[in-house]
């Protein structure tokens, strides 16, 4: 076009932008920057100058995005949509805060996107906050807000928030049940779960293989394997993420030779597993015992299935030694392992020596543990516990001191039980349950039966 004489306008470049944008093409994206520049024909069209946002967000380049979005005379409320949008994936909300402040017209694309930002980082208060002060909401407003409520555990608010949501007009998607599929499994609410499944099906949203992928993964969280098989069965096509879920859902249950069955018809069927496929078929060789099966799986992922192994696999292989009580071989295999041990790996070690009562192994794995993780309170009460086992009580003194002194306090210990439809949630050391006396004598004589 430019060989042959016709001048490119805003429409064109616009388009040649998106191009680059869509395909991560930097190169020709920058050339195409210093064309305008050269044309003089800068950012003058909104249409240009959120094209070229859009281009250096979805690269990173955040610096030059804000440079563009500066020199803009003209700004309406999709440049200042995707300026925010470039601040949220750079994770700066401070960028993306001060962007949305200074726009004169807003959407709920702008709301939306800023709480969905803040979500990201767990700040849910400023999520509440930024959807208490909409004026203007759609469905992907009410799914933010939904999903903050379940971020802070809180099943109660986010059926709460998603009945009000029902009341103002609004029909749930897909996404709104996917979060609340995922808040029920969060919590173990069989309940709740049914009640999602039963609204889903009367609802318009597709039963696609997601949808079907995020119900298994209910069912199986709330303690319902049966379901969740049943559900795998009748889901067609299966993908890989299907095939996961049910791995996984088998190993946490303790179906060590179903996961390992699946595991084998998943490869029959044309399926190639991935990290998370070899997640689940580690954990459950782990909880059955299988080591010699766990080590020739843990082999399979490079040589058989080009997979990559990550920290995690590595941590899996260790708790599958530690859980068998091989806790040398544990460790030899901590200290040959070619990535650098993370946090998750030393765990594992340290709570196999503490299951196994092996103190030397489970000091040298509490020090590792506790450089990187300095201010995690369970690696002091871990190494405590270890040390408690070996009846090295100076040394549990020493651990309580140091804590005290490091202002390291213990989480309380939390469980939650389902009684007539309502979850009900215990801490450790609570006095103040309105139940708490008759809770307490009902375990006395559960003790008394017991000894």
């Amino acid at each position: 076009m430019l060989w042959s004489g016709p001048r490119p306008n805003a429409f064109t470049v616009t388009s040649v932008i998106k191009c680059c944008s869509k395909v991560r093409a930097v190169h020709e994206g920058l050339q195409v920057h210093a064309f305008l520049a050269k044309a003089g024909l800068g950012c003058s069209s909104v249409h240009v100058g959120a094209a070229l946002l859009d281009l250096y967000g979805n690269i990173g380049l955040v610096g030059d995005a804000r440079r563009v979005f500066d020199e803009m005379p003209v700004k309406n409320v999709v440049v200042g949509n995707t300026m925010v949008a470039c601040n949220v994936r750079a994770g700066d909300m401070g960028a993306a805060r001060e962007v949305f402040d200074g726009m004169a017209e807003r959407d709920p694309i702008s709301w939306n996107t800023l709480m969905s930002g803040y979500l990201h980082l767990g700040d849910t208060a400023t999520v509440r906050e930024l959807f208490d002060e909409m004026t203007v909401r759609n469905v992907n407003s009410w799914n933010t807000m939904i999903a903050a409520c379940s971020e802070e555990g809180s099943l109660a608010d986010t059926v709460k928030v998603f009945n009000r949501m029902r009341a103002t007009g609004f029909e749930p998607d897909a996404a709104t049940m996917a979060v609340l599929m995922s808040a029920c499994a969060q919590l173990g609410s069989l309940t709740i779960a049914g009640q999602v499944h039963g609204l889903l099906q009367k609802s318009c949203v597709e039963m696609n293989c997601h949808v079907q992928n995020s119900l298994i993964d209910m069912y199986a969280k709330c303690g319902c394997i049966s379901q969740a098989q049943f559900l795998f069965t009748e889901t067609y096509p299966k993908d890989t993420v299907s095939y996961n879920v049910m791995i996984i859902a088998f190993a946490q249950h303790g179906h060590a030779r179903d996961a390992l069955d699946l595991f084998n018809a998943m490869v029959d069927s044309g399926l190639q597993p991935d990290a998370v496929t070899f997640l689940g078929v580690l954990s459950a060789c782990a909880h059955a015992g299988l080591v010699e099966y766990g080590k020739n799986y843990f082999e399979l992922m490079k040589t058989t299935y080009a997979v990559q192994q990550s920290p995690d696999h590595y941590a899996c292989v260790v708790d599958l030694y530690g859980r068998a009580g091989l806790i040398e071989e544990a460790h030899c295999f901590v200290k040959t392992m070619p990535v650098k041990p993370h946090a998750g790996v030393w765990g594992a070690l340290l709570n196999a020596c503490r299951k196994h009562c092996h103190v030397d192994v489970g000091e040298i794995a509490a020090k590792e543990l506790i450089r990187i993780e300095p201010k995690n309170p369970g690696n002091y009460v871990l190494l405590r516990n270890t040390l408690a086992r070996g009846q090295q009580w100076d040394a549990v003194e020493d651990v309580q001191l140091s804590m005290r002194r490091k202002v390291i306090d213990k989480t309380a210990g939390c469980s939650w039980v389902e009684v007539d439809s309502v979850v009900h949630e215990f801490l450790a050391g609570d006095f103040y349950h309105p139940k708490f006396d008759e809770i307490y004598t009902i375990l006395e004589h559960l003790y008394m039966e017991l000894t």
